[in-house]
């Protein structure tokens, strides 16, 4: 595991600044660490705490290592510009479709209705709708009515 700089640790009345230890396992706001090759520590103190101690994320210098951010943690590039590209194109497929879901909002009394005359699934109406502000037809009680999305 990665070394680590700790710049402070307090025990007690006893506190420790600045020293190298080695990183051993990672938790949410915190981590373990060796302190069996570090200057810091006594052989006394390294006994008394078996080696190992547990620090705050916050008082280790080195960010990135207690983040969990290893190479073979980080996604490759070729996917994330794939998911780019998939974000792209249903931002357009929803420009595409915004006209027609209007013209069939004013036309449909229900939203199944709408989502039938353009052939695509309710959460897509409902995603194009909020996205351009089109009002949505909706069935409450047996009466229809158009309802804003933004109240929704």
């Amino acid at each position: 595991m990665p070394q680590v700089t700790v710049r402070l640790y307090k025990q007690g009345d006893k506190v420790w600044c600045d020293f190298k230890a080695e990183l051993l396992k990672r938790y949410e706001n915190s981590a373990m660490i060796d302190i069996s090759k570090s200057k810091a520590f006594s052989k006394i103190e390294k006994q008394e705490f078996n080696n190992r101690i547990i620090v705050s994320k916050k008082s280790i210098v080195e960010k990135r290592a207690v983040a969990g951010v290893d190479n073979r943690d980080m996604p490759s590039v070729a996917l994330i510009s794939s998911i780019k590209a998939v974000n792209k194109r249903g931002e357009a497929n929803r420009k595409k479709y915004a006209v027609q879901v209007s013209e069939a909002a004013s036309k449909s009394k229900t939203l199944t209705e709408v989502a039938k005359r353009i052939g695509k699934s309710i959460t897509f109406v409902r995603r194009v709708a909020s996205e351009f502000e089109i009002k949505l037809p909706i069935r409450n009680n047996g009466n229809d009515y158009l309802k804003d999305v933004k109240q929704a």
